[in-house]
């Protein structure tokens, strides 16, 4: 079955919610949505939601047969809602916690918008200088018995290795690529990848606040709705996104079992300190532990806003500059034997 876009997921969900105030059964809420929603596996999923429930099926069950789209998160939510008869109010909850995810993608997606669009740029614009527009002056030079300026010449000949050389240089490139996927999909391999990853200069303070919020995000909002501890922590677990965190908080909710402090869990790993400790110790012993993870993924939310931006507004400018000067040399190179065509023309 075909996924959907978060953003196509969340309006449904909104307007799920908001229907539900209403007062409206669920029935009939189901059979509007099917028909209102104009994507496609949405729809068809909706529908089969909405048989299943006429047949009296419970609803969590009809949405967990379509896992790609409603993940463990969110059946689980809503079976907690239907329990405690507040299905709206578990369905805000989801769909606050879709919009922040959302907000956070959309994030990480514009800081890496512009920087590939300025690495494209330069790679069309060497291509463009390599293969046509300096051969032409080679060409020209040679009738005239002259040499190209040596700037020129350094550039054809950078040009010249990839010409004769690109197929090698892709195929490597793609092979690595390919080589490093494979090893990720493996079990070990994504183990290392999402521990040594949170350890990067730069980006692991990104990857390892994104984690923290979308695991205290999770766990906030099962709390929330009255999912039990032990399940939200397996849920977070398997919501987080990272191998090496899910080991973690599935040895947590171990210890938990056992009878321990959620709090003492936390602290023995490094992970998780600071702020997320102090949420977790304060909201233990007020017996608000779901405001008080929400109020800390908030925090780490608005840290990973804020650190984004200031990555692109480090990134972007010396990206920007190291592209004006690479694509003004090659003017340079390119122009030069303009300037001289005259002195090559009267020799």
């Amino acid at each position: 079955m075909a996924t959907v876009k978060l953003a196509t997921l969340l309006i449904f969900t909104n307007q799920f919610a908001s229907m539900l105030r209403s007062q409206l059964p669920l029935i009939s809420v189901l059979e509007n949505l099917s028909r209102e929603t104009p994507q496609k596996a949405l729809r068809e999923a909706i529908e089969d939601v909405t048989d299943d429930v006429m047949m009296g099926r419970d609803f969590g069950d009809a949405l967990a047969d379509h896992p790609k789209i409603f993940d463990h998160i969110y059946v689980n939510v809503v079976r907690a809602g239907m329990m405690s008869g507040k299905l709206s109010e578990a369905l805000t909850q989801v769909s606050e916690y879709l919009n922040k995810m959302d907000n956070i993608g959309r994030q990480v997606r514009g800081a890496l918008s512009y920087p590939l669009f300025m690495l494209v740029a330069f790679f069309a614009v060497f291509n463009a200088m390599v293969f046509f527009i300096l051969p032409r002056f080679a060409t020209m030079f040679n009738s005239f018995g002259k040499e190209l300026p040596w700037a020129t010449r350094v550039l054809m000949s950078i040009g010249n290795f990839w010409r004769d050389n690109w197929f090698l240089l892709v195929g490597g490139v793609a092979a690595v690529g390919i080589s490093f996927m494979v090893w990720v999909a493996t079990p070990d391999g994504r183990y290392i990848w999402d521990e040594n990853k949170l350890k990067f200069p730069v980006l692991g303070p990104l990857w390892r606040m994104a984690a923290l919020a979308r695991i205290l995000r999770t766990l906030g909002v099962q709390l929330h709705n009255e999912v039990e501890l032990l399940k939200s922590l397996e849920l977070a677990a398997q919501g987080c996104g990272n191998a090496y965190l899910e080991d973690i908080l599935l040895h947590i909710a171990d210890e938990v079992e056992t009878g321990q402090s959620i709090s003492e869990c936390f602290r023995e790993h490094e992970i998780f300190e600071g702020i997320v400790l102090q949420m977790i110790s304060a909201g233990e012993e007020s017996g608000e532990l779901d405001e008080l993870l929400l109020s800390a993924a908030d925090f780490f939310e608005r840290m990973l806003d804020n650190r984004i931006q200031m990555a692109t507004g480090l990134i972007n400018p010396i990206l920007t500059v190291f592209m004006g000067l690479a694509i003004a040399g090659m003017m340079v190179a390119s122009f030069l034997p303009v300037f001289e065509m005259g002195g090559a023309v009267k020799g």
